[in-house]
């Protein structure tokens, strides 16, 4: 039998949500209007990364992972302002942080949906995984911007704006909001659209669904055996 996760490890997953969230809806905005600099949101997966490997994950395996995978991405933007070859390094730190999000995603699933009732740090844990989603798409549309072409209209590549805006754009296939500004154009762009569009509509609906209606009946079942 699988350990059952422990009361750190549901906490961990509550502030690894903030970070997520921090990182996507205000640090990347605010770093595409120059009002922050890029280093902001590397301090904030700094951050992410220490509460995943000392509150999340007791898998040395997957905490070594996301250990390298953040060192990798360091590394790759350093390099980035450093070299002229641009697209193979900007594919490579594309690579190392989806394998980061990856990574964070896994440890955080296996305390989401471990043993134990499920509370209020699970569903954010699944919420997680949502916005992971979103993450690993908008890095494979980055990828795909730099190597075909025409993938995007509307899609500025400029700074800061570029990972805002693939972020923007996963974000709002991933929830079938779709605003017309941002509009896939190559038929593997389009494809990775539809998939992930078919995500977003599956996940809330099963997996998020399904944690929210045990968590119900735990608090159901918990207030019956105190009466």
């Amino acid at each position: 039998m699988a350990d059952r996760p422990g009361r750190s490890q549901e906490f961990g997953l509550s502030f690894i949500l903030a970070l997520q969230a921090a990182t996507i809806f205000v640090l990347a905005p605010l770093t595409a209007t120059g009002v922050l600099s890029s280093n902001v949101i590397e301090v904030c997966r700094m951050g992410l990364a220490a509460v995943a490997v000392m509150l999340v994950t007791r898998n040395w395996l997957v905490s070594t992972a996301i250990v390298l995978t953040l060192l990798a991405s360091f590394v790759l933007s350093i390099s980035f302002r450093s070299t002229e070859q641009v697209v193979i390094v900007s594919l490579g730190r594309i690579v190392a942080l989806t394998a980061f999000d990856l990574a964070i995603a896994w440890a955080v699933a296996k305390v989401a949906f471990g043993d134990g009732r499920v509370n209020i740090h699970r569903i954010m844990g699944a919420l997680i995984l949502y916005l992971s989603i979103g993450l690993v798409f908008a890095n494979a549309y980055r990828a795909c911007a730099l190597l075909l072409h025409p993938s995007f209209s509307g899609l500025n590549q400029g700074g800061g704006h570029f990972i805002s805006e693939t972020l923007y754009f996963s974000l709002a296939t991933l929830t079938s909001t779709n605003y017309g500004d941002i509009i896939p154009l190559h038929p593997v762009v389009r494809s990775l659209c539809n998939l992930e569009s078919a995500i977003g509509q599956l996940f809330p609906a099963t997996l998020l669904a399904r944690l929210v209606t045990l968590h119900t009946s735990d608090t159901t079942d918990n207030r019956t055996d105190q009466k």
